[in-house]
């Protein structure tokens, strides 16, 4: 592990990264994302903004599941599809 310093909407944190790229990467999204939501609404607290960032973000990891689901599905049909194919 290692010390990795993140500006997240001009806030400065120190985390312990294996990956600091990675981390400096999560942390630049971050700071994007609080920004568009100050500027839609700039009375909101940094707390209350990091929370709608969750939010959203939990939203889009359902979808993503739920998506990856989907897929799931269609390939284990498909390789049943497959197997039949392939056994006659």
């Amino acid at each position: 592990m290692q010390s990795v310093e993140v500006e997240i909407f001009g806030r400065r944190f120190r985390m312990r990264s294996d990956d600091p790229t990675r981390t400096q990467r999560i942390a630049e999204d971050l700071s994007r994302q609080i920004s568009e939501i100050y500027a839609v609404n700039d009375e909101l607290d940094f707390a209350r903004m990091l929370l709608l960032v969750c939010f959203r973000q939990q939203e889009e990891l359902i979808e993503v599941l739920a998506d990856n689901e989907r897929v799931r599905t269609e390939l284990e049909r498909m390789n049943q599809m497959i197997e039949k194919i392939v056994s006659v």
